[in-house]
Parts: C-alpha cells; sequence; structure tokens
C-alpha cells in the first residue's frame, strides 16, 4: 500500500515535474523521442522476474508517470464530469482537466484516442473512445489526499462511448510495466492494461465488471485462431485473488520467451503461447461492445477505472515511433544511443526502494565497458546471494 501523502503545501510542484521524472543531463522533457530516466546515476536497472520469480532482468530505460499529486488544494477534482450524452458528437468532445491532460508535460508521453468501431454480429455495440472519458478525480479524505487519472466507458442509446490512452514510447522490446490502479462500476464493461502492436503481437491484463472481483484475464493473443475457436493456452483467469476494485499493483514482465503476470507482487500468471514478438507500445482503456467478452452494459450505466500511478522499465529496438516510423530519424537513435553508451556500470534496482518510482543504486562497476547491458560480475553475485537486490 501506498503512504500517507504529503501535505497541501507539497502540490505546488511544477506539472512536468508530477507528469514525468527528473531527467539526467542527455535528455529533456521537451523531446517526445526521449526515454526520461528518474535517477540520472542509473546505468540499467534490474527487476527480479522470471518462474521463480527471483532470476533479474535487466533494461535500459526507466519513466514513472504519477498522477496522485495534480490538485492545488482539496476539493479540486471530487467530482466527475457528466456523462457523455447523445447529442453530443462522438469522440469530438474536448478533454477535462485540458490544463494537465492536454498540455506539453501530458502530449510528450501520452495520447488520448478517439477512434471508434462500427458494431459487427458479434460486437452488436458501436463503440466511440472520447477525450472527455478521461479525467481526474481526487480523494477527499484530508488526512491521505491525493489524485488519480481516471478512464470511463458509459452506454448511451446508440452507441458506447470508451475511454483510452497510449503511451508514445512506440518501440518498447521487452519490458516490466507496473500500474497502481482500481476498477469500479456497472456490469458489462472491460479495462485493459497492455503491450499492443496487431492482434498477433499483445499481451493483456483485463478486468471484466462481469466478472467476479476475485477474477483477473491474463492473455497473450491471439485467444482466438483463423476459425474463430477460441485458443485455450492464451488465457488465464486466476481466482481467488485481492478484490480488483481496491486498490492493487498490477504487472506485465514481458520478456523474450516468456511472459509473467504478477499482482501486489506477486507471480498470478505465466504463458509462452504468442510472447509479442514486435516492438510495441503500452495501452490502457475502459471500453464495451456489447460482445460475449465485454458484455452488454444497460443504457445509462457507466463504470471507471482508476490509476495513481504508472511504472514502465523497459528495452527497445528501432525508432521512438515505432517499427511504422522512420529509421533514418538520425535525433532519435543519436538519443538512444547516448543513453546506451552508458552502459551499465550502475545498476539500479525499482522494486523494494523506499519510495515506489524512485529507483535506488544498488551496485557499480567502473570497468563495465560502454554498451555493456548486464556485467557478468553482476550476474554471478546476484545469482550467489539470492534476494541481494532487495526485491
Amino acid at each position: 500500500m501506498i503512504g500517507m501523502l504529503p501535505p497541501w503545501g507539497a502540490f505546488a510542484l511544477p506539472l512536468a515535474l508530477l507528469l514525468q521524472p527528473v531527467v539526467s543531463d542527455d535528455y529533456t522533457t521537451t523531446n517526445n523521442t526521449t526515454p526520461h530516466d528518474n535517477n540520472k546515476d542509473c546505468g540499467c536497472y534490474v527487476v527480479s522476474s522470471g518462474a521463480d520469480s527471483n532470476t533479474p532482468e535487466y533494461f535500459q530505460y526507466y519513466r514513472f508517470y504519477d498522477f496522485r499529486n495534480l490538485a492545488e488544494g482539496p476539493g479540486q477534482y471530487t467530482k466527475a464530469p457528466p456523462l457523455i450524452n447523445n447529442t453530443q458528437n462522438a469522440g469530438e468532445e474536448s478533454v477535462w482537466d485540458a490544463d494537465v491532460l492536454n498540455s506539453d508535460a501530458w502530449n510528450v508521453d501520452w495520447g488520448i484516442q478517439n477512434w471508434s468501431k462500427p458494431s459487427t454480429e458479434d460486437f452488436p455495440i458501436p463503440m466511440v473512445n472520447s477525450p472527455a472519458n478521461v479525467y481526474l478525480l481526487q480523494n477527499d479524505d484530508a488526512n491521505n489526499a491525493f489524485t488519480y487519472l481516471t478512464l470511463r466507458t458509459s452506454r448511451l442509446d446508440d452507441f458506447q462511448s470508451a475511454g483510452e490512452i497510449e503511451n508514445e514510447q512506440k518501440n518498447l522490446m521487452h519490458c516490466s510495466m507496473r500500474m497502481y490502479g482500481r476498477v469500479s462500476g456497472s456490469k458489462g464493461a472491460v479495462a485493459g492494461f497492455f503491450t499492443f502492436y496487431d492482434d498477433d503481437n499483445e499481451s493483456d491484463i483485463e478486468i471484466l465488471t462481469n466478472d467476479a472481483t476475485d477474477v483477473i484475464r491474463y492473455t497473450n493473443q491471439p485467444s482466438v485462431d483463423k476459425e474463430g475457436n477460441e485458443v485455450q493456452v492464451a488465457s488465464v483467469a486466476p481466482t481467488k485473488l485481492p478484490r480488483w476494485d481496491d486498490w492493487q499493483t498490477h504487472r506485465i514482465d514481458w520478456l523474450p520467451k516468456n511472459s509473467y503476470w504478477f499482482l501486489d507482487g506477486n507471480q498470478v500468471a505465466a504463458n509462452t503461447y504468442s510472447v509479442p514478438r514486435i516492438p510495441s507500445y503500452l495501452v490502457m482503456n475502459m471500453w464495451s461492445d456489447g460482445g460475449t467478452w465485454s458484455g452488454n452494459m444497460s443504457v445509462g450505466d457507466s463504470a471507471e477505472f482508476h490509476i495513481q500511478w504508472i511504472e514502465l522499465i523497459f528495452n527497445t529496438s528501432g525508432p521512438v515511433e515505432g517499427p511504422g516510423g522512420s529509421r533514418n530519424d538520425k535525433r532519435s537513435m543519436d538519443l538512444l544511443e547516448k543513453r546506451k553508451a552508458k552502459g551499465c556500470e550502475v545498476v539500479c534496482k525499482v522494486d523494494g526502494v523506499k519510495q515506489i518510482g524512485t529507483p535506488e543504486v544498488v551496485s557499480v562497476n567502473k570497468s563495465a565497458a560502454p554498451g555493456m547491458m548486464v556485467p557478468t560480475w553482476v550476474v554471478l553475485f546476484i545469482g550467489a546471494v539470492g534476494l541481494w537486490v532487495g526485491l
């Protein structure tokens, strides 16, 4: 659980510092091709993963997006915006809280979606993503006040209004991504936290409000074959988990040959089927389409996905814009090479730290050659002393 936040005076921090980590001298927050590190001393980051949850895995880049401290005082975001209605232009509504959610600090890393999809025989309710379904809310407990990002979906007479955001780092090639969130509201909705390139390269955490509150779905796509039959090995849905309508830490570890899923620090699922193979990006959404997976939400009902923070530890492949971007973008590649040149002289951990979102140095190897991702001595040393990194 996250500890109590500082008194209201601490909420006067600059917006860019709340939405983005402190960065090293090699990078600027004004360039969306830039991986952001919030500890300039770190050369690489180690997490504990694998089948035994104790195998060290190494990554080059780190970001932490903190939505907890965005209010200037109590009562600022305590009322949810009104639901989308039938008279509005579907998908063209303005975002709420634009001073935050349409700021330069936000837009450098996140894109709020407004695409739509028509109804089909299998998915009978048209769906439209609206920027107005992405907004801030605030806990009104004066002793433990915090804000959180909200994604909402609601059912109108003629369509389902949904909310989705995408991270602009489109070239993730393996990662450990975490999110502290909860889901609430009516039946017939899906909250998603996942990596995506296409329908054959996607690794999901999905919370269905039709499910019992102790069930979460963990899937590597495709979950159906070319004939439309369910692929049994694609998805697992463990039961007796902590309630998803309470705050939880959700985590996906996408590794070269394995996918691992964690809940509140405990591994709850694993899969070797269809592990993503192409550079991807992080997506979060709250949606429904009336299909058998989401269920059919009743007209006038709604559901919300609340997120306090997102943590992303990752490696990259190709341009920041993803496989569809320009590989001749010299600016993007030069920045990545500068970061890579630091090698793994200084190893930092991200789990078991004093303050979530602040990596801590666990080892220094000044003899490491530039570009060396994992010094052999680090692997041997960690293997010899087990949980030495404090994960």
